[in-house]
């Protein structure tokens, strides 16, 4: 197939490495370029990707956005021109309400961890798969990143929510690794945001041990949001407390304490 990638942080950067070798993948940046590179993962290099600016984004065969959410935006006027599916990979839920204006809309959660280390190179931290629905793509095939095509896609993105819900305001506020949630008193304020999230999602079907089952095989891992504060740079609190904020009915003092916290310490909006 021939794929194209908008976003050049860790996920778009490990998209585009394994996608390489058996795609034709071109990489979408805000930056001026017009070059043929490889991008290295975990020190080897990957074929060669294109990379070219945002404003010369063509419709592929399949178009994935691996921004952040509160960058999706931006991208909306380029992605409104195209004709093929495209696909978004974002934390949060906000992201949803993008399918009522374009016309092939997939959402993917992905489960692999990654970290950019520079421009063009990243790390593949830990082995996952892409969950992805709302239509099945042919040929959307990689041994590493492992897509599997979900039928209620809805609710595999609200499972999402629930886990960065839990885990990521409490690792960034406190500072800790999610290992440390498993403890007290950090392991009271995740079970508290837990709660609240079932007054807001009664229905929803999970158990707080599958997240702590998730804290347990990422114990070591520095949630996203505390690695954007820790560079100084804007969280993804709006799409993942936000979204459970505005869906609430029902006072969530928890929520909104994290919430309000949150957006006071982050970096530049």
């Amino acid at each position: 197939m021939n794929v194209g990638i908008i976003g050049a942080g860790a996920i778009g950067l490990l998209l585009a490495s394994y996608l390489s070798e058996e795609h034709a993948v071109t990489l979408y940046v805000r930056q001026e370029q017009d070059e043929e590179r490889p991008i290295i993962r975990d020190g080897q290099a990957s074929r060669l990707v294109r990379i070219r600016k945002i404003d010369r984004l063509e419709s592929e065969d399949l178009v994935f956005v691996a921004t952040k959410s509160y960058d999706i935006k931006s991208v909306i006027p380029f992605l409104e021109r195209l004709t093929c599916p495209v696909m978004f990979l974002q934390n949060g839920m906000d992201h949803l309400k993008w399918k009522e204006q374009l016309p092939h809309v997939l959402f993917g959660v992905v489960e692999h961890g990654a970290m950019r280390t520079a421009p063009f190179e990243v790390q593949h931290t830990g082995n996952g798969r892409i969950r992805y629905g709302n239509q099945e793509v042919a040929n959307l095939s990689s041994k590493q990143l492992c897509f599997e095509f979900e039928s209620d896609m809805e609710a595999v993105l609200l499972t999402k929510l629930f886990i960065n819900v839990v885990i990521n305001p409490v690792t960034a506020y406190y500072g800790v690794e999610n290992g440390s949630l498993l403890e007290m008193p950090y392991r009271e304020e995740a079970h508290q945001l837990f709660d609240e999230m079932r007054t807001i999602f009664p229905h929803h079907d999970i158990t707080y041990s599958e997240i702590e089952r998730i804290m347990k095989n990422t114990s070591k891992n520095r949630s996203s949001m505390l690695r954007d504060f820790e560079y100084g740079r804007r969280t993804e609190v709006e799409p993942i407390l936000g979204y459970a904020l505005r869906q609430a009915t029902t006072a969530t003092p928890r929520l909104s304490f994290y919430y309000e916290q949150i957006k006071q310490r982050e970096g530049p909006q």
